[in-house]
Order: C-alpha cells, then structure tokens, then sequence
C-alpha cells in the first residue's frame, strides 16, 4: 500500500466528508423531484462521480438493504484503496458496492436514481462546454425521475487570498488529531480560476503540505442552473442553509453574504414526442 496515499485519502475523510448526512441530503432531493411518487418509493441505486474515498457511495449502500452503489474516480490508486477501506468496513455489503476507476465522462451505465458529484468536483472543467457535456451525460445516465445532486462554494470570500485551520478529532482509531488547513491561494477575475491547497498538520511537527490542490474554475450558482438546463435535465434547483442549522432548502434567492455552500440539483424528465421517448 502507499503509505502516503493511504495517509492523505484518511485525513481528507475525517476531515472534509459528511458521507450519513449527503447520503441522507441525496434521498431528500430525489422525493423533493418525485413528489408525486408513492409514499413507499425508494431510490435504490446511486453513483458518486469523482468518489476519491467513496464514502458517500459506501454509506448510501449501508442504508438500506436493497441499495447498491457505483463510485467512479479516474485515479487507479485511489479506487483501490477504497476498494480495501469497503472490505473492512462494509462486511458482505461491500459487495453492493461497485468501484470504477474510469473518467466520469466516459461512464452512463447502468441507469441510476441519483448521481451525486460532491467536494466540487465540477469546478474542474474550465469551459461551459465541457460543463454542459457533463451534464448531458449525467442526464443519460439517470432512469425517469432520476436526480442529480451536487455541492457548490462561492461568494466574495471564496475570491480572496486566505488560510483557514480547524482542527480534527477523528472517528478513524488510525489517526491521532490533526489540523486541517484550507488554502484559497490566488483567483484570476479574468477567467474566475481559482487555485486552493489542503494541507494537514499533524502530531509532532509533521506536516503534509499540498495534500490536494485544485485547479478549479469557480462557477457562478446561475451559470450552473443554466448549464443544467440546456443539457436537458429540469427543475434545477438551489438548496441552502439560511440558518446554518444542518437543514438544506430550496430556495430562489442567496441572502448577502462573505461565502456560500450550497446544494444544486436537477431532475431527468421523460418527454413524449412525436417521434418517440427522449
């Protein structure tokens, strides 16, 4: 195993992820689009694209015996560490959990109920058409009904130089407490490029600088919906938490603030035409 890869990927997991609660966001979204669906309908199957640990996509198998998942991150490496990470902790469920190391582009089946694409990994296509491909894609890839979901940062702060640390109790017994930092290092108005570093402080004065870095273009919440629409998927959708008490909402409008998270989704809708099903 590679010692530092298994080191970072365990670090960024006890830092970063909130796999129970965007699991759980992910189910709500999908009855917010299928309102009308019986009240005992349940989306069963998910896929997290740029997975990196697969958490999200492990813990929406653990919540119910009939789920099952696909995670789909591009780095070989990676997915066989989570592929390792589900054979110790999922038990026979790991088997409901499917790993892919492929380009997320490239993958559209099986159909699914939800694709999920969360900790921004959207932001790493510059151009909006590539961002529209994505999209369409993701459409392709969701039965009638089905829901895509993915995470969003922004707003002035997110456009500034800055250093933020917060420091991290594990629940993972093979890691001692350690600082995470978020590193906003610089953002081009020009092309709203933005280029962000984790790096993580631990025990001893050791220090793992450039953990991750991110060569992200910082989409706008309207540039988003707009995409959404035009690759064909409906109702896009704004979710936020006004009041910073765990419950995401849809709303219409982001009240004024230094720096945003929120939640955008969007529905695959089944049109009849003339000429057939699309």
């Amino acid at each position: 195993m590679n010692k530092r890869l298994d080191t970072r990927l365990r670090h960024y997991r006890a830092a970063v992820q909130h796999p129970q609660a965007e699991a759980r966001f992910a189910e709500k979204a999908w009855r917010r689009h299928n309102a009308s669906a019986a009240s005992d309908s349940l989306p069963l199957l998910l896929r997290e694209d740029f997975a990196g640990t697969a958490s999200v996509a492990a813990m929406w198998t653990l919540s119910h015996p009939d789920r099952q998942a696909m995670a789909v991150d591009i780095h070989a490496d990676t997915m066989q560490w989570a592929d390792r990470e589900a054979a110790m902790l999922m038990g026979e469920r790991a088997a409901d959990l499917h790993l892919l190391a492929a380009d997320v582009m490239d993958v559209s089946s099986p159909r699914v109920d939800v694709v999920i694409s969360t900790n921004f990994g959207v932001l790493i296509w510059h151009d909006r058409a590539s961002l529209v491909r994505y999209f369409r894609n993701v459409r392709k890839s969701l039965r009638p009904g089905g829901v895509m979901v993915m995470d969003l940062f922004g707003g002035p702060g997110a456009m500034r130089p800055m250093t933020q640390r917060r420091e991290v109790t594990p629940d993972d017994l093979a890691i001692e407490p350690f600082t995470y930092v978020w590193e906003q290092r610089r953002f081009d108005a020009v092309t709203s490029r933005i280029d962000c570093r984790i790096h993580f402080e631990l025990p001893g004065g050791r220090r793992i600088r450039n953990a991750f870095v991110y060569d992200w273009r910082l989409w706008q919440p309207a540039e988003i919906l707009d995409a959404m629409t035009e690759a064909g998927l409906a109702e896009p959708t704004i979710w936020h938490d006004a009041k910073a008490a765990g419950r995401m909402r849809p709303v219409k409008r982001l009240p004024q603030a230094e720096d945003f998270v929120i939640y955008l989704t969007a529905v695959k809708r089944v049109v009849q035409r003339e000429s057939g099903v699309v």
